[in-house]
């Protein structure tokens, strides 16, 4: 993606792939997280992710991950922060999130991700899902 996210970072996993792991609690910025580790079950899955394994932060009172360690297959570090958390019409969003990318004590590069003018449950017309403005990005 050109970017320190890839594509598994914006899809949501399938739960059955992983094995996880109750670490801990701790607080992180006032609020009560749990840490859990995740580790794929098969090969096939940790490099369809690109990940050996993740520590996701999960706050306890509305389990949205709001920090995240990935090892990734190739020896590097990946570290998400979610910077912003709005609710918008009921839904927890990350509206700015942070994905940093070391290896050993070297940071190599960040990516920025922030979200403006989030909307839900916004009408749309069919003829916007024509497989001509869906290549075109119109």
């Amino acid at each position: 993606m050109g970017s320190d996210f890839n594509y598994s970072d914006m899809t949501s996993r399938d739960i059955e792939e992983y094995e996880f792991t109750l670490l801990r609690e701790e607080e992180l910025e006032g609020q009560k997280v749990w840490l859990i580790e995740a580790v794929p079950i098969s090969r096939a899955t940790a490099e369809e992710t690109g990940y050996e394994k993740s520590v996701v932060f999960v706050r306890q009172d509305n389990y949205v991950v709001v920090r995240a360690i990935h090892w990734t297959t190739d020896g590097k570090l990946r570290y998400l922060d979610v910077k912003s958390l709005e609710q918008i019409d009921g839904i927890w969003v990350n509206t700015e999130v942070q994905m940093t990318t070391r290896q050993g004590k070297k940071t190599l590069h960040s990516t920025v991700l922030r979200l403006h003018g989030v909307k839900f449950n916004q009408p749309f017309e069919e003829s916007l899902f024509t497989v001509r403005r869906l290549e075109q990005g119109l």
